[in-house]
C-alpha cells in the first residue's frame, strides 16, 4: 500500500522447476478480487522477448536471413531516406537493438481511440512517440528501439501471411502451452485480467497497441514462468526451446550481440551477477503495469514478477534484489533504494501538499539513507502533478527542489515551466533566466523566455 500498487504475482524457478507461484494483493480493489496465478497482466517490453521467438522461428524455417537487409523482405513499408545505410538494418540488429533506429517506446492508445495500421504507426502515428527512422549507423552501437520491434512485427506478418497475433498464437504461445496469453485483448484475456492502476493508485484504462510486438502481450505469472523455463533445460521430455526453437537458436539468442556492449542478445537483456554468472531476461513498463523476469540457465534458477501499478517497479525491484542475493549468496553492492516521490504521492493524494512537504523533511532528517532524495525524484513528482492539473502543487514541489539543489539548472527550468503553465510569466522568466545562468546551453529556457517576451 505504501507504493500504491494493488497487486503482484511472483513465480520462482529453482533446479529447472517452477517451485513457487503466488499472487498477493488485489487484481481489482473495488471488487476485492485477489491476484492469483491465473490473473492476467500486461507485460510491456517483455513482449519483445516473446516476439523474438516468433521471428527466430521464421529464421529457423529459412523464411528470413538474420543478416540480410530487412528492406529486401518488406513490401508494405520502407525506412525513410537517411544519411545512414538502410541495408545495414537486419533482423539480427532489430532483435538486439543495434540497428540504429529511433523510437524508444510507445505510450499506447486509449479505449476509444482507433488504432493505426502498422504502416501508419511506423510512419509516425504513435500517440506522440514519433516515427521510426535511421538515426545511427547500423551495427555501430546499442540503442533501444521499440520501433525496431514494430518492423519485426511487420516482417512476421509479411513472411507468414498471417496477422502478428495469429502467428504468435499458432507458432509460439500455444506450442509452449501459454493458454492464457495473447497479443490481442480478446474477451477471454480481458475477463481474466487485473485492473491497471496509475502512479496515484487510481484506475487507468488498459493501453492498447498497434505495436504489439514491442509492448502488447497480456499473460499470467504462470504462463510467463513457463516461457522463462523454455530457454532452459527441463526434464528429458523438455529440451531447451521446447521443440518450438532449436537449442542452438536459444544459445544464439542468449549470446551477446555485436555492438551491444555485452548487454543484449536477440530479445534478451544480459546482466552479469557479482558471482560471475549471467542472468537473462527483460523488464516491462506500461502505464498501469510493471513486470520483470530473469533466468540463470546454468543453474536452472529464475524469477517472474508481475504488478498492476505504474509504481510496480518500487515493489519488484527489492524482490529482485532479494532473489539475486539469495541466488548468489552475496550482498548486492547497488541495492534498490525506495524513491521519495512515491512516498510523497500518498500524502499528496490523501493529505495535501503541506503534509507531503512536512513528510519529506521528516524523512530526510530522520532517515536520510532510506530513500532516494535526488533532484530527479522531485522533478518527476512535479511533472506528475502537472499531468493531473495540480499546477500550484507542482510549483511547490519544484520550489522545494530549487531550494535543495540551487546550483542545478534543471529544477529551475521545471519551475519556470510550471509558472508559465500557471500564467505567472514574470516568475517564469526569472526561473528560466536562473536556469540559463547555471547552464548557458539550455536552449529550452532561452526559447521559452523569447516566447513569453513575444507574447507580452
Amino acid at each position: 500500500t505504501e507504493n500504491m500498487v494493488p497487486g503482484t504475482a511472483i513465480a520462482l524457478i529453482q533446479g529447472h522447476q517452477i517451485c513457487f507461484v503466488k499472487g498477493y494483493g488485489w487484481a481489482d480493489k473495488s471488487k476485492n478480487k485477489p491476484v492469483t496465478e491465473q490473473t492476467g497482466f500486461n507485460i510491456g517490453s517483455i513482449s519483445k522477448t516473446v516476439a523474438a521467438w516468433g521471428a527466430m522461428k521464421l529464421a529457423e524455417n529459412g523464411k528470413i536471413d538474420l543478416d540480410k537487409p530487412v528492406e529486401k523482405y518488406l513490401t508494405r513499408w520502407q525506412l525513410p531516406p537517411s544519411e545512414f545505410k538502410s541495408e545495414g538494418v537486419t533482423l539480427r540488429r532489430l532483435l538486439s537493438h543495434t540497428a540504429g533506429l529511433s523510437l524508444h517506446g510507445y505510450p499506447g492508445w486509449g479505449p476509444e481511440d482507433e488504432l493505426p495500421t502498422i504502416e501508419q504507426s511506423l510512419s509516425g502515428q504513435t500517440n506522440g512517440s514519433g516515427d521510426v527512422r535511421l538515426i545511427v549507423e547500423p551495427g555501430t552501437s546499442w540503442k533501444y528501439s521499440g520501433g525496431g520491434y514494430t518492423i519485426t512485427q511487420l516482417l512476421i506478418e509479411e513472411l507468414s501471411g498471417m496477422s502478428f497475433a495469429d502467428y504468435m498464437r499458432s507458432e509460439v504461445l500455444k506450442p509452449l502451452k501459454m493458454e492464457n496469453s495473447d497479443y490481442t485483448l480478446t474477451d477471454k484475456i480481458l475477463a481474466g485480467s487485473a485492473v491497471a492502476y496509475d502512479s496515484w493508485g487510481n484506475v487507468t484504462p488498459n493501453p492498447r497497441f498497434t505495436a504489439q510486438a514491442a509492448a502488447g502481450l497480456h499473460t499470467t505469472v504462470m504462463d510467463l514462468a513457463v516461457f522463462a523455463m523454455a530457454a532452459m533445460t527441463g526434464s528429458d521430455s523438455e529440451p531447451i526451446g521446447r521443440n518450438v526453437l532449436k537449442p542452438e537458436t536459444i544459445s544464439l539468442m542468449l549470446t551477446p550481440a555485436e555492438a551491444s556492449d555485452s548487454s543484449y542478445g536477440l530479445g534478451y537483456s544480459i546482466k552479469k551477477l557479482q558471482d560471475g554468472k549471467r542472468c537473462y531476461g527483460h523488464g516491462g513498463s506500461n502505464r498501469g503495469w510493471q513486470s520483470y523476469f530473469q533466468i540463470i540457465p546454468e543453474t536452472g534458477d529464475g524469477i517472474v514478477i508481475l504488478t498492476n501499478g505504474s509504481n510496480g517497479w518500487a515493489v519488484l525491484s527489492p524482490i529482485s534484489d532479494a532473489w539475486t542475493e539469495w541466488i548468489t549468496g552475496l550482498d548486492l553492492i547497488d541495492k534498490f533504494v525506495p524513491p521519495i516521490d512515491i512516498i510523497l504521492r500518498k500524502y499528496l493524494k490523501n493529505n495535501g501538499i503541506n503534509a507531503a512537504i512536512n513528510q519529506y523533511w521528516y524523512l530526510k532528517n530522520q532517515r536520510p539513507d532510506d530513500y532516494d532524495f535526488s533532484e530527479n525524484r522531485l522533478n518527476s513528482l512535479g511533472y506528475d502533478l502537472i499531468n493531473i492539473n495540480r499546477i500550484q502543487d507542482a510549483i511547490s514541489i519544484f520550489k522545494l527542489n530549487t531550494d535543495l539543489f540551487p546550483d542545478s539548472f534543471n529544477p529551475w527550468d521545471s519551475l519556470g515551466e510550471a509558472y508559465m503553465i500557471n500564467g505567472d510569466f514574470n516568475l517564469a522568466i526569472e526561473s528560466y533566466q536562473k536556469s540559463l545562468e547555471l547552464n548557458p546551453d539550455n536552449t529550452n529556457a532561452l526559447e521559452m523566455i523569447r516566447k513569453m517576451q513575444d507574447q507580452n
